[in-house]
């Protein structure tokens, strides 16, 4: 089944009085799960003492109501005892001072940060805490599962970079040990000479200097990993039945947005590694936070970001915007049912079998006070539980076909480099930039409706599988074994499509001169150097376009940063000599193309995504034009075109095709599309290919057949207005 769900108690609020009617009104709404926050220092307020009287009658009314039941284990709220009983706990930062931890700005009882895990007896407690509840809880009758780390917090409220105890720092010299065999396997990977492993030090601060910097990133990302598996496996030996979840605030590609001094680039660890080991992978996702709203394609690419990372593992959108939300003296927008199904729905489409809202109730502590109730009192309660009981008969009459369903894979692929979000982080504070250039191709995909998944660069092996296209947005950190793995790719018919820099970088922060780059000696390609852009001093680069031409036609695109012409010694490629911001530099190539046994790489010597995404609202056309016919020269064709509406500023009609199987032995395909629009009241004329359905299609949400038209090379469907902006359409 689909769970829908939400969040109801982070203790000791909402009152008990409150109890018995909230969760009748839950099933009355549709929902069939409930969330709950076990919270370590309400729970071990007196060492050794657990107490779970509250929960046990909020897990007993559920099943009573016939809830199902996720615990989240907040073990990232220490008891107040924490330093009393484990001296020398507390967590250090950057410049030596240890952090003075304070009740959480959200959370009622307990210490933040507390403890740093790499103390041993801070981790036993914690561990302590985390079994004693696997072993109360397993058997209960309505649990569905764990979530084993919420949003994957450990240094909030520390007020500064963390952590540096000689606890962290005796680790971090162990992990450099590990990786790079030794003393004299550092010296020769960083160029240096150490003598002792007392010299080696994690990096300080941004720009002092890359390479140490860059390894206590990587470090603390690989550091929050493994502490998801201590995790994880503490509960799974108890409760090896249940799924064990964990959740981030935000997918992993886009915490490059943490900036210093609170934190560093991918702190909060990595969905790809997490998915290498724990059962499930999710994030929170607040799209009407008040001044920071998504737009749709923000909203969907974040889904993208997750699914990606998720293997064969479970998808969660572990918090959902219940209700209006609010910081503080505020007043947020409120959240209409329209708005949160089809965020419902697009979390399905994508692959979620469990959709959690935060929360029930308006919060009544702290800042959060009087926001995010999907029940509160925005004025769009009653609305909004209609909608999700409408939601709830949908999932569960067609429960098991949803829940087997699976999007298309794509075969367009965007690099994810973790090493080069510790680049940009260690120089500017903030790795944004690439985060942007990520997010500026996934946007033009999502609107054009061209499937495409992000590929990590550790785990090539399987993200490659099914790729034509691989598009690398500022990937100017590469070793040498990534490359490889690349260039087997194009050996092999891929496609690469390369920004400027690629492979610029050392993962020891260290530059390469053009000429020693991977690629440079592959293809005899070189770049001739940076060159400024005709807007050199406006570092919002919105006036500064470039022509590049693909199959024939020249498309004029935004540009950011600089530009760095290429020349080929050796002659004979294929160059766009196209610079139509700068024409002094209209003699050398801003793209150029390679073959490479059976595929190609396309070199492009400035950066498009992260420019597109700043000037989408006047330059989006080009763009996504020259995105989709660098897609079909890789021989990729889209299982659906949007005929009309075409997309119009930030509005389009966004369509995931997928299918679900079907008959006893599974071989039998079910075709799903899952269609939504920007309004309600639009209509849409929709082109799938020509084998997608074999019979009629009938939309899930309103139970009418819509009519199919077949043509000798495309399917053709009219939609008029639906419920919400959704259609959910299924074939015989």
């Amino acid at each position: 089944m689909i769970h829908l769900g939400s969040q109801y108690y982070r203790p000791p609020f909402p009152s008990e009085r409150y109890w018995e009617e909230d969760i009748q009104r839950m099933v009355d709404s549709g929902l069939n799960t409930i969330q709950l926050w076990v919270v370590w220092a309400w729970v071990e307020a007196q060492s050794g003492v657990f107490n779970y009287e509250d929960y046990d009658q909020l897990v007993e009314l559920a099943d009573k109501h016939g809830l199902q039941v996720v615990l989240s284990t907040i073990a990232a709220i220490h008891p107040y005892w924490i330093h009393r009983l484990v001296p020398d706990s507390q967590m250090v930062d950057n410049f030596g001072h240890r952090v003075v931890s304070s009740n959480r700005g959200e959370c009622h009882f307990g210490l933040t940060p507390g403890g740093c895990f790499d103390h041993p007896g801070v981790w036993e407690h914690m561990r302590r805490f985390l079994s004693t509840t696997a072993e109360h809880y397993h058997r209960l009758p309505n649990l569905h599962g764990w979530d084993v780390w919420n949003e994957l917090r450990w240094n909030v409220q520390a007020d500064g970079l963390v952590c540096y105890c000689d606890y962290t720092i005796n680790r971090f010299r162990s992990w450099l040990d590990a990786n790079f065999g030794g003393l004299q396997g550092l010296n020769a990977a960083w160029e240096r000479r150490y003598s002792s492993w007392d010299d080696v030090r994690p990096g300080k601060m941004p720009d002092r200097p890359y390479t140490e910097m860059m390894a206590f990133e990587a470090f603390i990302t690989w550091r929050s990993v493994q502490h998801a598996y201590d995790r994880y496996a503490t509960i799974k030996a108890i409760d090896a039945y249940h799924p064990v979840t964990v959740h981030g605030g935000q997918p992993t590609v886009l915490h490059g947005s943490d900036s210093y001094p609170n934190a560093t680039a991918l702190h909060r660890g990595n969905d790809w590694g997490f998915a290498d080991v724990v059962d499930g992978i999710g994030t929170s996702s607040f799209p009407k936070w008040g001044g920071l709203e998504m737009d749709r394609a923000q909203f969907i690419s974040r889904l993208d970001f997750s699914a990606s990372a998720r293997q064969d593992k479970r998808i969660w959108l572990s918090e959902l915007q219940g209700g209006r939300s609010n910081i503080g003296f505020g007043v947020a927008q409120g959240v209409d049912a329209a708005a949160q199904q089809t965020w419902v729905w697009t979390g399905i489409s994508a692959g979620a079998d469990a959709i959690l809202f935060w929360c029930w109730r308006d919060e009544v502590f702290g800042r959060e006070s009087t926001g995010f109730g999907l029940a509160g009192n925005d004025g769009l309660a009653s609305e909004r539980l209609a909608a999700m009981r409408e939601t709830g008969s949908v999932l569960k009459a067609h429960g098991t076909l949803l829940e087997s369903y699976e999007p298309a894979p794509a075969q367009v692929g965007l690099l994810f480099s973790p090493q080069t979000y510790y680049l940009y982080w260690a120089q500017d504070g903030i790795a944004r930039k690439p985060l942007k250039a990520i997010q500026g191709y996934a946007r033009a995909m999502i609107r054009r409706n061209i499937p495409y998944r992000v590929v990590e660069e550790q785990h090539l092996e399987n993200g490659l599988e099914g790729l034509k296209l691989l598009i690398l947005p500022r990937s100017v950190v590469m070793d040498d074994s990534v490359a490889r793995t690349l260039a087997n790719f194009v050996r092999r018919g891929g496609v690469l499509f390369c920004e400027s820099e690629v492979g610029a970088f050392g993962t020891n922060g260290l530059y390469r001169y053009p000429e020693d780059r991977f690629f440079a000696k592959l293809t005899g390609i070189e770049e001739v150097g940076r060159r400024q852009l005709s807007d050199a001093g406006d570092l919002s680069f919105v006036n500064t376009t470039v022509g590049l031409e693909i199959a024939g036609t020249t498309y004029s695109l935004p540009a950011a940063q600089w530009l760095t012409p290429m020349s080929s010694p050796g002659g004979g490629l294929e160059c766009d000599k196209r610079v139509s911001s700068d024409p002094d530099l209209s003699a050398e190539a801003l793209l150029i193309e390679a073959p490479i046994g059976e595929g190609r790489i396309l070199f492009c010597g400035t950066y498009l995504g992260d420019a597109y995404l700043q000037a989408r609202s006047e330059r989006a056309a080009p763009f996504e034009a020259f995105l989709e016919a660098l897609v079909q020269s890789a021989g990729i064709h889209r299982p659906v075109a949007v005929a009309a509406p075409l997309p119009q500023g930030d509005a389009f009609v966004h369509v995931r095709v997928g299918a679900a199987p079907v008959g006893g032995d599974g071989t039998g395909l079910r075709p799903v599309a899952f269609v939504f629009t920007p309004k309600p009241d639009t209509s849409v004329e929709l082109h799938f290919r020509p084998d997608t359905f074999a019979g009629s299609v009938t939309d899930l949400l309103s139970g009418e057949e819509v009519f199919l038209e077949s043509e000798e090379h495309v399917q053709k469907i009219k939609l008029g207005p639906t419920r919400w902006g959704v259609a959910v359409l299924v074939g015989d």
